[in-house]
């Protein structure tokens, strides 16, 4: 699930009250006398939620089902064993997990390692699962030194035209008279507990296994609208909405936040964002604890549950890949409001750079004085262009000003080192580096010939190649791509694109042979060189500036997604395995693009290698000279690019510390297995998460990847936006490259 920590402010830089914004002047600590510093934390505001965990540790072949809170706000903990796919229940005694004589579930067993505790307004537990072969839904009442006793076995049982059961709850609620409410995708109904269906409740489907957004506080049921919370008051047995609640943001954290009651007809959110109320009939939230100093903040973070404890306090049960934990939340009075410092961190698209902000939420929860303020050049909406915030920003930051940390992705970057801007980072990364700790392909092209390292990627995203072999060594040049698609025996070397994705991908693949590395500027003639490149591989594979959406059954969508700057959107397994074009570009991000990939691989014989020994850069981190607290941003360097932080699979690159290699490879969870239908069952595909070995490949090739693809953003943005004209049929080639090769001299005298 998407968690947005971004703070948004103008690239030329704002003040937010009471902390210090991108460009503002700071006034070191050790500058302050000892009485101005005295009265400074005199007067700044105090109280604030703060975070302890309890973990969960569990014996071998044992798994954590659930967590639950009973009618006495008591914690328990379910699991299930491998050996017997059996569960047990665990009680929180304040120090420890106390494991109990009956879970109450005897007889039953879990085969598929998943089970719902639901406690009802009756005053009884009933657990929901999936049994047999099939995943049919089971659900029965349960109560100590008895057996589970079946419910609704005859609703679960109903099979569509397709052969699948009809019900597959994805949320459950008893009331107090024993009413049971199911929710299934874009209803929640009620039934007695003899199966007898009394009315429904329309929602919006959450498509999860099992969803937290749901609460039954006495007769007020709340679930998921599709712009709010709808309030269901099920003595009316109405199918009509009697409140909403706008969705405090329209991201999906927000959108299908954990619930829980506020004892008061009010209810509480866990998300990203922190823990937030709503009071019975309100419409404004109240953010009680906020997520951007806290775990809840985490990109790797999955918030599955949100409890209140009796001590105007909370516990949100979160889990990170195979890790769970609960995480206690209580009120220090004399922690102050907000940290007093505050650490500045720009990008141009940081939304999509997970470990930077993971890195950032982990920053300060070890440094419970510090706020790490995330700015987004080109998030939060806004007309302007791209060059336009780049252009800002370049006036900040000769000014002295700007951000303590810059993400360097799409940042003319060599324009900075040149005029000073970047601070020398060779002094922090050197010991990484001497250990062997940073790999070399990351380190080395990054390191200039007086040994400074102005910018590091804090990630590699590989580029991998499979299919025909030739038409994957073709991939090294302009020349090699159009001799290759010459032969008319072969097939396509590109799938099926528009032509701005075609322009992109070959941009990406060929851009030092575009672009000069030393001045960043294009080579003369090889824009029309790149222009009729494009054009051979677009004729080849049927390209279009746009198409028809319901072409090919409607994969016109498809071929009309321009997902990224360089044109690759992510698996071209379909089209290599189905012979629709010679070879295939992946983008491995993470382990779970390698499923689907290794699938196609075995199946065709082909091998798995990387392209023209590059790979894509991806959260490119340096330190603005010019910052106040340039100590702070060396710590924090530091941090993105050590063990703990590359240690997570964020589906944004591989690491760059070797350490946090042996982590990913023998992480039990890398993502499960992976099936994809295409037209209507056409064509399916399986793929299994990645073995050992298969991480162990995969790492060897990015071993062999050394030469990073560092596009400048407006540039390529130029070359697209002017040669299009040529693809549309209103322009002849040599004006089109004209029209881009002058507009790329305008912006390099700028």
């Amino acid at each position: 699930m998407v968690k947005k920590i971004i703070s948004f402010c103008l690239a030329a830089g704002i003040i937010a009250t009471g902390l210090w914004g991108c460009s503002a002047p700071a006034t070191p600590e050790s500058d302050m006398s000892g009485e101005t510093q005295a009265r400074r934390e005199e007067d700044i505001p105090r109280g604030r939620y703060v975070e302890s965990s309890i973990g969960i540790t569990l014996d071998d072949g044992e798994h954590v089902a659930d967590v639950g809170q009973t009618w006495d706000k008591e914690l328990e903990l379910y699991t299930i064993r491998d050996k017997d796919k059996t569960a047990s229940r665990y009680v929180w005694a304040g120090d420890g997990w106390e494991k109990q004589e009956e879970s109450m579930m005897e007889g039953l067993t879990f085969p598929y390692d998943t089970l719902h505790m639901i406690y009802g307004d009756d005053g009884n537990r009933y657990v929901l699962y999936q049994g047999g072969d099939d995943y049919r839904c089971n659900m029965a009442r349960l109560a100590e030194g008895q057996a589970p006793q079946p419910l609704l076995n005859h609703v679960f049982s109903v099979k569509n035209d397709r052969g699948y059961y009809d019900i597959r709850a994805d949320f459950v609620a008893v009331s107090e008279d024993g009413m049971i409410l199911l929710s299934t995708g874009r209803e929640t109904s009620a039934y007695s507990q003899t199966g007898e269906k009394l009315f429904s409740m329309p929602q919006e489907s959450s498509s999860s296994e099992w969803k937290a957004s749901g609460l039954l506080a006495g007769n007020h049921y709340i679930t998921n609208g599709s712009k709010s919370f709808l309030e269901y008051d099920i003595s009316r047995q109405s199918a009509s909405a009697a409140a909403e609640y706008a969705y405090r943001s329209m991201d999906l954290s927000s959108m299908y936040a954990a619930m829980a009651p506020d004892g008061n007809g009010g209810f509480y959110t866990a998300d990203a964002g922190g823990i937030h109320h709503m009071n019975q009939g309100g419409s404004l939230w109240e953010t009680v604890a906020d997520g951007t100093l806290n775990s809840l903040g985490l990109p790797s973070a999955y918030i599955r549950k949100l409890f209140v404890g009796n001590e105007n306090d909370f516990y949100v049960w979160m889990s990170q890949s195979d890790l769970h934990e609960i995480k206690h939340y209580t009120y220090d009075r004399d922690m102050p409001s907000v940290p007093l410092e505050t650490l500045t961190v720009y990008g141009l698209d940081l939304e999509n750079m997970s470990t930077i902000r993971q890195a950032a939420s982990m920053f300060q929860l070890s440094h419970p004085d510090v706020r790490v303020e995330l700015i987004g050049g080109q998030e939060g909406g806004g007309s302007a262009t791209v060059s336009d915030t780049i252009r800002a920003l370049n006036t900040e930051l000769l000014g002295g000003n700007g951000a303590d940390v810059l993400i360097l992705d799409g940042l003319p970057v060599e324009s900075y080192i040149e005029k000073g801007v970047l601070e020398d980072m060779h002094g922090i990364l050197e010991p990484m580096i001497s250990s062997g700790e940073l790999m070399g392909q990351a380190a080395g092209p990054y390191t200039e010939a007086d040994k400074s390292i102005y910018q590091i990627p804090s990630r590699i995203i590989l580029l991998i190649a499979y299919g025909d072999q030739e038409a994957i060594e073709s991939l090294a040049s302009l020349e090699a791509m159009r001799d290759y698609q010459s032969d008319p025996s072969h097939l396509p070397l590109r799938p099926k694109y528009n032509y701005e994705n075609l322009m992109r991908q070959v941009i990406a693949l060929t851009y030092d042979e575009i672009v000069d590395s030393a001045t960043g500027k294009p080579r003369p003639g090889k824009i029309q060189e790149l222009i009729e490149t494009v054009k051979v591989l677009g004729d080849a594979c049927g390209a279009r500036v746009s198409f028809d959406e319901s072409e090919d059954g409607g994969r016109g969508r498809v071929y009309n997604r321009v997902d990224s700057m360089d044109g690759f959107s992510g698996s071209e397994f379909d089209s290599v395995d189905r012979n629709m074009s010679a070879a295939a570009v992946d983008k491995v991000r993470g382990m779970f693009d390698m499923p689907l990939l290794l699938a196609v691989q075995k199946k065709n014989g082909y091998r798995m290698e990387g392209v023209n020994a590059s790979y894509l850069p991806n959260g490119v981190i340096g330190i603005n000279k010019a910052s106040p607290r340039k100590g702070l941003a060396e710590e924090f360097v530091r941090f993105v690019l050590g063990q703990e932080v590359q240690s997570s699979d964020l589906l944004d690159g591989l690491p760059v510390n070797y350490k946090a290699i042996d982590v990913w490879v023998e992480r039990e969870d890398k993502g499960g297995d992976l099936s994809v239908s295409i037209g209507d069952g056409a064509y399916s595909i399986t793929g299994s998460s990645p073995t050992r070995e298969e991480c162990r490949m995969l790492f060897e090739t990015a071993a062999h990847a050394t030469h990073p693809i560092r596009a400048d953003r407006v540039l390529v943005e130029i070359i697209v936006d002017e040669t299009m004209g040529f693809f549309e049929g209103n322009m002849p080639l040599e004006q089109a490259a004209r029209n881009a090769q002058n507009k790329a001299d305008l912006y390099f005298s700028e």
